[in-house]
């Protein structure tokens, strides 16, 4: 068994437990409230919540196996982790330096700064050459203005304003959650493993939220010409049709499919069909020397082939745009295609594997 410490209390609590739903691997517990929880996927994995701060030294310690930190946390601990890769939940987080309306422009000499990250603070102002004293506070920075400080240190969230009375001087970090890992379990082969494999799951919802499957149906004819138009990444499906037609799928990136399709159109294609994707995941071979053994072989997440041809109907079919006649269609460019052959078979691919 393997063990997950996540969030409490924060406002990555929700994106990460949704980004792992996301992922088909949600957190199971009995209430909003319960501090412990567990995940199934390639065995079980035992899940606890902790404060933001306290997950850094945690996993240090080997008190866990791996977790979601937010950088902040990561760099005020100091805490020695492996950063696994970023995690996609939520929106990136500043850590800001305010002070009082309506006082001086900067901050005086001898100031007071509040802070729950002390040693950031420190780097901070020593960075910039402020001669300051960082107070250490254990929540509610902004309480101690005036009477105890005389700016402060705090988190901003997006889409969220400091309390009224202050102002943002200047940005001290922007901030974002992390996968990390013990240095413990990252030494142990088969948590290693395991870990990747979650780490595999999580990016693949950020690259299937980045992509969009297109479903085309063109001519045998037109199929040299449709060809050059394609997303890189297209296979085609299936044999050509009794009507003549040819099935083509691929993914395109989300950002410029308006004008994927336009060039798929216009080089001859009948209609494309554009249908959101909810993960795209690759397998790639594990180093010779993690290869997983055992039981963890049997529990690997296996290769599958591309599905049989089938149309997005009803919510998945997002929007179909069909050829107009009386467009004529694009010259083909780069090396044609043999209507008869196959059009680069292959599987959706997408994630790379991580921690590596």
């Amino acid at each position: 068994m393997i063990s997950l410490a996540l969030p409490k209390g924060s406002a990555l609590e929700r994106p990460v437990l949704g980004l792992l739903t996301a992922a088909g691997i949600g957190v199971r517990r009995a209430s909003g409230r319960s501090y412990r929880a567990s995940v199934d996927y390639g065995g079980p994995i035992q899940v606890v919540f902790l404060k933001p701060r306290e997950i850094p030294p945690a996993l240090e310690k080997g008190a866990f196996d791996f977790g979601v930190a937010g950088t902040d946390w990561i760099e005020e601990t100091g805490a020695k982790v492996e950063i696994v890769e970023p995690v996609a939940a939520g929106e990136p987080w500043r850590l800001v330096l305010a002070v009082p309306d309506g006082g001086p422009g900067g901050l005086p000499p001898g100031a007071r700064v509040a802070t729950e990250f002390p040693d950031i603070g420190r780097q901070y102002l020593r960075g910039r050459g402020l001669a300051a004293e960082v107070v250490h506070s254990y929540g509610a920075s902004q309480a101690k203005i005036p009477e105890l400080a005389d700016a402060v240190i705090e988190v901003l969230e997006p889409g969220v304003s400091l309390p009224p009375g202050l102002r943002v001087l200047d940005t001290v970090r922007t901030c974002a959650p992390r996968l990390v890992a013990g240095p413990h379990a990252w030494r142990d082969a088969r948590k290693r493993a395991r870990i990747q494999r979650v780490a595999r799951l999580l990016d693949s919802v950020r690259a299937g939220a980045a992509h969009v499957l297109l479903t085309v149906r063109t001519s045998a004819r037109e199929l040299p010409r449709v060809a050059p138009a394609l997303p890189p990444r297209s296979w085609r499906v299936g044999d050509v049709r009794e009507d003549g037609l040819v099935v083509v799928q691929g993914l395109a990136a989300r950002h410029g499919v308006a004008e994927t399709i336009d060039g798929i159109l216009a080089a001859g294609a009948a209609d494309v069909v554009a249908s959101p994707v909810g993960r795209v995941a690759t397998r790639q071979p594990a180093p010779p020397s993690q290869k997983p053994t055992g039981r963890e072989a049997d529990q690997a997440v296996t290769h599958q082939p591309a599905p049989p041809p089938r149309e997005p109907t009803g919510r998945e079919a997002v929007r179909v745009v069909t050829h107009q006649p009386d467009s004529p269609p694009r010259e083909p460019t780069g090396r044609g295609v043999n209507p008869s052959a196959p059009l680069r078979r292959e599987s959706p691919p997408a994630v790379r594997p991580s921690g590596l």
